[in-house]
C-alpha cells in the first residue's frame, strides 16, 4: 500500500515483482515496526508471503551512515524532521547513533513537501510518521514506510531536542485538531 501511494502522490515507483527484478532490493515485512528489512539480489525464484519488496534506496552519507528522514506529519502536513543515522550494516534496526531535530523547508523542497501531503491524503494519514529517503545518486526522496503510531522523538535524540519537538507537534496538533475557544 505505501508503494503504491508513494507512486500515485509521486509518479515514482518503488515497489518491484521479487520474480522478475534484476538488481539491489529490500524484502521487509507488512508488519508494523518488524525491522527486519534485508537487502536481496534479484530476481527471486518467489516472493515470500507476508513480505514486501522494494528497490533499494541509497541512502548513505558520509561517514558509512544512512539517513533516514522521519518527517512528522500532523494534519497531512510535514511539522518536524528527525534526521536518524546509524551505521549501513544496520541499515534497518532501530539503533541510531545519531538523531538531529531539522524542519521540513531544510530537509525537503517545496515539491517534496507537496509529494509528502499527497501521500498522506492518498492513504489518509492524518496524524502519524513516515520515513522518506534521498536517493544519493538521483536526488530523489522515497516514501519507504507509513506509521500511524508515531512514537515521537527517537530514544537518542538529546533531551532538549525531545522537549522541543514534542512542544512543536503538541502545538500543530492543538492548532489543527484542538477547538478554538472564544
Amino acid at each position: 500500500r505505501v508503494s503504491a501511494a508513494f507512486e500515485k502522490a509521486s509518479g515514482e515507483s518503488l515497489a518491484v515483482d521479487p520474480t522478475t527484478f534484476t538488481g539491489r532490493m529490500v524484502e521487509k515485512s507488512e508488519l508494523n515496526a518488524a525491522h527486519d528489512g534485508r537487502v536481496l539480489e534479484g530476481p527471486l525464484d518467489a516472493p515470500v508471503e507476508g513480505k514486501t519488496y522494494q528497490r533499494l534506496i541509497d541512502n548513505e552519507i558520509a561517514g558509512g551512515l544512512v539517513e533516514d528522514l522521519r518527517c512528522c506529519l500532523v494534519g497531512g502536513t510535514p511539522v518536524i524532521v528527525f534526521r536518524k543515522r546509524r551505521p549501513l550494516e544496520r541499515r534497518f534496526l532501530n539503533e541510531n547513533v545519531q538523531v538531529l531535530l531539522d524542519e521540513p523547508r531544510n530537509c525537503y523542497s517545496p515539491e517534496e513537501i507537496a509529494v509528502i501531503e499527497a501521500f498522506a491524503a492518498e492513504i489518509g494519514l492524518d496524524w502519524g510518521g513516515v520515513d522518506v529517503l534521498r536517493d544519493r545518486a538521483s536526488g530523489k526522496i522515497f516514501i519507504v514506510d507509513a506509521n500511524k503510531t508515531d512514537m515521537g522523538p527517537p530514544v537518542a535524540l538529546k533531551l532538549g531536542a525531545k522537549l522541543r519537538a514534542t512542544r512543536r507537534m503538541a502545538r500543530a496538533f492543538a492548532d489543527k485538531f484542538a477547538a478554538k475557544k472564544r
